[in-house]
């Protein structure tokens, strides 16, 4: 019940009304192995250092304890910040909420994501978790990994039936220009208008110049040039 109060928590505060929600789920529990682990063997040992110590190491002692401690206190930190951070994809964008002082909400709109790889290492394979590595035209860093996502098969055939089947989105068009409404004009071989030169001004090169009878007359570039008859 407390799970399902916090997951209605975080769709209610941070969801839009007309969202539709294809995922909602929280890191895989084995991501808490290694804090569980490293507590119980510093628990172990400041046990057995207590119990077996010699009366002169009492600093051995205490600093198996602060040790324990410090573990333990690592160990809660980490399972309520486990316990706060979601996933959420939806038919619009992916979310991530993390931050257990300062919450943040991570957001990519689904026409964004360009490539989704999937991965699970072989302790993945074993313990049934997986991640999911996102490529977008922004590269959000904090939307690029999702790392212990729980059944990771289904969740993955989900995010990309939403992303890329057939009735999501396709990046690839994106860039496409659109088609004609119309006919393609056919192609004229000659230009469409012609320059006249009809006209244009007729001139008498430099030099030449005609008479009063219509004579053209090439001057003597060696002199003077002698003025037209009269």
């Amino acid at each position: 019940m407390a799970g399902e109060r916090a997951h209605s928590r975080i769709l209610d505060r941070y969801l839009l009304p007309h969202e539709e929600v294809i995922v909602a789920i929280r890191h895989h529990w084995g991501r808490m192995i290694e804090p569980v682990a490293s507590t119980f063997v510093a628990f172990v040992l400041a046990a057995w250092c207590a119990a077996n110590a010699p009366r002169g190491a009492s600093a051995l002692v205490l600093v198996a304890v602060v040790l324990f401690f410090a573990l333990f206190i690592r160990m809660c930190w980490r399972a309520l910040e486990w316990r706060n951070e979601w996933f959420v994809a939806t038919d619009k964008r992916l979310l991530k909420t993390y931050g257990l002082i300062t919450h943040r909400i991570a957001m990519m709109p689904l026409r964004k994501v360009t490539d989704m790889n999937y991965a699970r290492s072989p302790l993945g394979q074993l313990l049934g978790y997986g991640q999911f590595i996102m490529e977008s035209a922004g590269q959000d860093q904090a939307m690029r990994e999702i790392n212990w996502v729980p059944d990771p098969d289904a969740t993955y055939r989900r995010i990309c039936d939403t992303i890329f089947g057939p009735g999501g989105h396709d990046p690839d068009e994106d860039g496409a220009a659109p088609e004609p409404d119309h006919e393609p004009y056919d192609e004229v071989d000659e230009p469409a208008w012609e320059v006249s030169h009809d006209d244009e001004p007729t001139y008498t090169p430099a030099g030449y110049w005609q008479d009063n009878r219509g004579r053209s007359e090439d001057p003597d570039i060696t002199g003077p040039i002698p003025p037209p008859d009269r």
